[in-house]
């Protein structure tokens, strides 16, 4: 349909001039004609850096995430594979699902670093509406009734603004129109989980995150047969997501899905 508003088409118009449409990542002009209510897109060469593994991600393991490739999935039905991958076979987790946008490589690398500063809070926000729409496709009758995120310690915070996987959950519960809450809190400073090998980040995050109380009334959110959606950046050995998601098991809650922007896929 044709919008006519000759308001909106005079806001666009001074938007375009002030502020030329540029890529959230790369700050290149996109070409692109303003529109008040439209998220902001990458330009075409970051477009195709950033989604080059969507079509692989986009079948993977329905536990840890883990593209298992196409033939796995039956294409008329959307269905993912009902068996675990080799990945988590013999792994338990406390969360129920992984639900990733991309591989973390290249220059999603770039973006998810970026992503995590105030400064870049338009990429948080462009990544967050993306992780969205595969996550609507992917939980199309099992909407979360609320949308959380992975904490950070309050220096970490202060280090880079703000907290952008908070940006990436509000974008993400726009998209499925579900609440987005802060249910977690973290208790300690944590070492960056890049820097361990895998029995570290699990130890590192033990016991590092807990529920945040709604302090008006001084007692945690009720959590009792909830489906929450938990939000990070990026997916590697889970360590992180398990020990989050065994939080949120504890407060109450039913199923736990782990939606990410990138998760690392291993060659060995």
């Amino acid at each position: 349909m044709t919008n006519n508003n000759p308001l909106r088409s005079v806001a666009a118009a001074l938007i375009d001039l002030t502020y030329p449409p540029c890529c959230p990542l790369c700050h290149r002009l996109t070409g692109q004609k303003a529109d008040l209510f439209k998220r902001i897109e990458f330009c075409k060469q970051c477009e195709v850096g950033l989604t080059s593994s969507e079509s692989q991600m986009r079948y993977g393991c329905r536990c840890c995430g883990f593209p298992m490739g196409r033939l796995t999935v039956d294409p008329t039905q959307m269905q993912l594979p009902a068996t675990r991958c080799p990945q988590c076979r013999d792994k338990a987790f406390q969360f129920d699902a992984v639900i990733p946008l991309w591989n973390y490589h290249g220059l999603v690398c770039d973006a998810v670093v970026a992503a995590k500063y105030v400064h870049m809070s338009a990429l948080a926000a462009t990544l967050g509406d993306r992780l969205g729409i595969r996550v609507a496709e992917r939980l199309v009758d099992d909407c979360p009734d609320w949308v959380t995120f992975v904490p950070s310690y309050f220096t970490r915070q202060l280090s880079r603004g703000g907290v952008g996987t908070a940006t990436l959950a509000h974008a993400v519960a726009k998209r499925l129109q579900v609440p987005s809450r802060q249910l977690l809190k973290m208790t300690r400073r944590i070492a960056k989980q890049a820097w361990l090998d895998d029995d570290a980040r699990v130890h590192n995050v033990r016991h590092a995150f807990q529920l945040k109380t709604r302090y008006a009334f001084g007692r945690s959110p009720d959590l009792v047969n909830r489906h929450i959606l938990l939000v990070d950046d990026v997916y590697t050995t889970g360590a992180t997501a398990d020990e989050v998601a065994g939080v949120l098991r504890e407060g109450g809650a039913a199923k736990v899905t782990i939606a990410v922007v990138a998760r690392s896929v291993r060659s060995g």
